[in-house]
């Protein structure tokens, strides 16, 4: 591909960067947040504004909810979500053919954003300041689904002929751990090569740690304070167990590597137990968080792939010996609900998408590197359902993930669209236009 037309991508983005930010501000001014962990959800607005705005660039577009009984079947689905009014949008390119074929996935969902009174400004209201887009789902992800949007526009905009097909997918419910994603995994969607716009400051990230979140009940019994030698206490039986979990933690710190990804770890999200502080409480329920790798080093410095069921295994065995040690709790034993998983993936990172996307973010970003994804995101189902290699790169921080006055680097999100729009031409490839044979069309 010449250096002019890339010149030409370079020169359209600078003149269109007030356009470009407006499109970012209607997708941040729609409150798609989720509820209840994903079970419900406000996706609705920002799907049928994305559904009208791929028809005007004229794609084939296909929007539809996720049904229970048909992915249920796959690792990774999270139960009990409804989706009335809850659709993904896929938009479909054609190519003209004889090249290879690119999927694009970004969730439109957000997370709530908490306090509004708290923020510096709206949080759906995407303003920038001091060389920062600020909004709810700036850097995650309505700045990388955008930009990836306005890639393919740009292309349209430049009159460039592509050889292969752009599929984009705008899903619902990532936050509640990604049936928007298996869902159009189930529809059949694939590519040769998929990549999502989480945010990684544009590192390229081929692998992910996977996460569940789970909890557990301690049960006790309730007495007054001035008698509590009659009670058994909840709470201070549930911080024995969030002990033991914490040495499980301690011992993966120590233990467990993996080239790209930082060790698994455990947080104790949540506490929830007793009536008042002169009642024994009865019952202590704790949400707590693992976050696992894909594979790890063995004894012999060999990658190992990790099944995740063996990590849930690891922690209740851990709870279940506390239990043993306690005569209360060896009666009144505890188990784990896990109640959401993501699951985590890893591609080769010699695999020629992996390469492509690299060389495709240096011709724009010279020092761009390999990385990996500390969290999860809807990789998994991608790579293990639609079996595609996948890479992880977007323009927002991690460290803006899910705050009070979430931003984005606005150059970073600028530069996101050119290294998309390179990627396209290094990936899926474009054609002549006197190469096209008579009757042959593409969206392009």
């Amino acid at each position: 591909m010449g250096a002019d037309i890339r010149l030409a991508i370079h020169n359209t983005i600078e003149k269109n960067k007030s356009a470009y930010f407006a499109f970012l501000k209607d997708l941040v001014s729609f409150d798609s947040r989720i509820l209840e962990a994903g079970k419900y959800g406000q996706e609705k607005g920002i799907q049928d504004y994305l559904k009208q705005y791929f028809q005007k660039l004229g794609a084939q577009v296909d929007a539809f909810s996720p049904e229970n009984e048909k992915i249920c079947k796959y690792a990774g689905f999270n139960k009990n979500h409804t989706y009335e009014n809850r659709e993904n949008v896929v938009a479909t390119f054609k190519g003209a053919g004889g090249g290879r074929s690119l999927l694009m996935n970004g969730h439109c969902d957000i997370v709530p954003p908490g306090d509004e009174s708290a923020w510096t400004s709206s949080p759906f209201t995407c303003v920038e300041r001091n060389g920062r887009l600020y909004g709810r789902g700036t850097t995650d992800m309505k700045g990388g689904l955008g930009a990836a949007i306005l890639a393919v526009s740009l292309l349209k905009e430049l009159s460039i002929p592509l050889a292969g097909d752009i599929i984009i997918e705008s899903v619902i419910d990532e936050e509640g751990g990604g049936n928007g994603t298996i869902a159009c995994c189930d529809r059949g969607y694939r590519a040769d090569g998929a990549i999502i716009m989480e945010p990684t400051r544009m590192a390229v990230m081929p692998a992910n740690r996977g996460a569940f979140l789970a909890r557990f009940t301690v049960t006790g019994r309730q007495t007054h304070a001035a008698t509590k030698g009659l009670g058994v206490n909840a709470v201070e039986k549930a911080i024995k167990l969030i002990n033991a979990i914490k040495e499980v933690e301690t011992h993966w710190l120590m233990t467990k590597k993996h080239p790209l990804l930082s060790n698994p770890t455990v947080n104790i999200g949540k506490i929830e137990g007793g009536l008042g502080a002169s009642i024994v409480p009865e019952a202590c329920t704790v949400d707590f968080d693992v976050e696992f790798l894909p594979s790890e080093y063995d004894k012999d410095y060999r990658l190992i792939a990790v099944d995740p069921q063996d990590i849930k295994d690891e922690i209740q065995r851990c709870l279940d010996f506390a239990c043993a040690g306690d005569p209360w709790l060896c009666s009144h034993p505890v188990t784990v609900d896990w109640y959401q998983e993501t699951l985590c993936f890893e591609t080769d990172a010699e695999h020629p998408f992996v390469q492509t996307a690299l060389k495709s973010c240096r011709r724009v970003l010279p020092g761009a590197v390999l990385d990996g994804l500390p969290c999860g995101c809807d990789g998994a189902p991608l790579f293990r359902i639609g079996k595609m290699p996948v890479v992880i790169m977007g323009p927002g921080d991690l460290e803006e993930l899910h705050t009070t006055d979430e931003s984005m680097d606005a150059e970073k999100f600028y530069q996101a669209i050119e290294v998309y729009a390179n990627l396209i031409l290094d990936w899926v490839g474009t054609v002549k236009t006197e190469e096209k044979k008579e009757g042959e069309s593409c969206d392009y």
